[in-house]
């Protein structure tokens, strides 16, 4: 019995502590982090993907941050999958970049329509990347970035039809979940939607990606690496006991 309730207490710590490194490195803390911040959310006025808004948005308002969302004109945006609709108050034309911390587009099928050739977009790509503002894409968004030149020569990620979109400007695509190079990061689609607004939210704070460019590179890998190890670890020390047992 003693045996037994060793074995029971060791996998009870081990697992607390994977949960915890799970947790702390894949999460910033509940406090405010982004109190003071601005992030502005840039959509396509029609066919924007409704998880890579409202997630993040969830995420940002949540750390403290005041989040705009805009698009190519006000009005009515409505979602690819026409079952939500968002209210932009503000145009691209009516945005001064330089009052935000973090640009962040929004992807779904109608940026390819409306925000990859956009020349005002493009430019406002530019100028936060200049000035060093966490500059943040998801989905097939991140061809603006590639558009605007500041991805080359950069590892980055997209949605996978966008691959070749993103090699042929100079990118060095990964096929990653969430991929942060400096102050840039892109993301591969509307089931990342939660690590990438961490990961902005990170970098806006000048905290570290945890992620390895290993695990970074292979989606299945990301956040499961250490948890595996100290699985194995507490099986072969099950085995152990049981075989101190036996001798015994």
């Amino acid at each position: 019995m003693d045996v037994i309730r060793s074995i029971t207490i060791v996998l009870m710590v081990l697992l607390v502590s994977s949960a915890t490194f799970v947790s702390s490195a894949t999460f910033v803390s509940g406090a405010k982090e982004l109190e003071g911040r601005r992030v502005l959310m840039v959509i396509a006025p029609d066919g924007y993907k409704e998880e890579e808004l409202s997630v993040p948005r969830g995420i940002f308002l949540e750390l403290g941050a005041k989040v705009d969302v805009a698009s190519t004109h006000r009005g009515i945006a409505r979602s690819m999958s026409g079952h939500e609709e968002t209210k932009v108050n503000l145009s691209l034309d009516d945005v001064n970049i330089s009052g935000y911390d973090a640009i962040v587009i929004v992807g779904g099928a109608g940026s390819m329509h409306y925000l990859w050739n956009n020349s005002k977009l493009i430019a406002m790509v530019r100028t936060a990347y200049a000035a060093n503002r966490t500059v943040a894409a998801i989905c097939l968004s991140p061809v603006v970035l590639a558009r605007a030149g500041i991805l080359k020569g950069r590892e980055c990620t997209a949605y996978p039809t966008a691959k070749d979109e993103m090699i042929k400007n100079g990118c060095r695509y990964t096929g990653g979940d969430v991929v942060v190079s400096g102050n840039i990061v892109t993301a591969r689609g509307p089931e990342c939607a939660a690590d990438f607004a961490i990961d902005v939210s990170n970098v806006m704070m000048g905290v570290e990606p945890v992620a390895s460019p290993a695990s970074a590179q292979n989606p299945e890998t990301r956040g499961y690496c250490v948890p595996a190890v100290l699985l194995a670890f507490s099986l072969a020390l099950v085995l152990f006991l049981l075989h101190h047992r036996r001798r015994r």
